[in-house]
């Protein structure tokens, strides 16, 4: 009985991000947000980017752009974020050249789309995105 549970509980866990909801009001300010915070941090370009994998109609993929959004100032000058959505019909082969197959995930790429480190997916806290921001080769 306990496998069931288990196995019920990491199922929900692996699909939380791919509803198949259509987009709620809380949902479209995500993209605002998201759209916000990707103008906000294209004005001063960085030699490296976060690349964001994200479906805006999932739970834990709103509370990571959250905790994106809350470290935009901190994040200003040292990395742009891409945000690379589900919804967006050409951002499907972004996804693919990645190899994108869950989600929230980040990675850490240069200023050319070049890979240099990918997180696990899942949400990632601020501790967790500082280190991979401090995993940037030093020039």
């Amino acid at each position: 009985m306990q496998k069931y549970i288990i196995f019920s509980v990491l199922l929900f866990l692996v699909t939380a991000c791919s509803s198949d909801e259509q987009p709620s009001q809380s949902s479209n300010s995500v993209t605002a947000e998201t759209q916000t915070s990707a103008s906000v941090t294209t004005h001063e370009l960085a030699s490296h980017k976060i690349v964001f994998f994200l479906d805006p109609n999932g739970g834990p993929c709103r509370l990571q752009v959250s905790i994106l959004n809350d470290m935009a100032d901190e994040l200003r000058g040292k990395v742009d974020i891409q945000y690379v959505q589900t919804t967006v019909s050409g951002d499907r082969d972004i996804f693919y050249q990645y190899g994108i197959r869950a989600l929230p995930t980040l990675l850490l790429a240069d200023a050319s789309g070049k890979e240099i480190k990918r997180m696990p997916p899942g949400v990632k806290q601020a501790g967790d995105i500082r280190a991979l921001i401090q995993s940037i080769p030093k020039s």
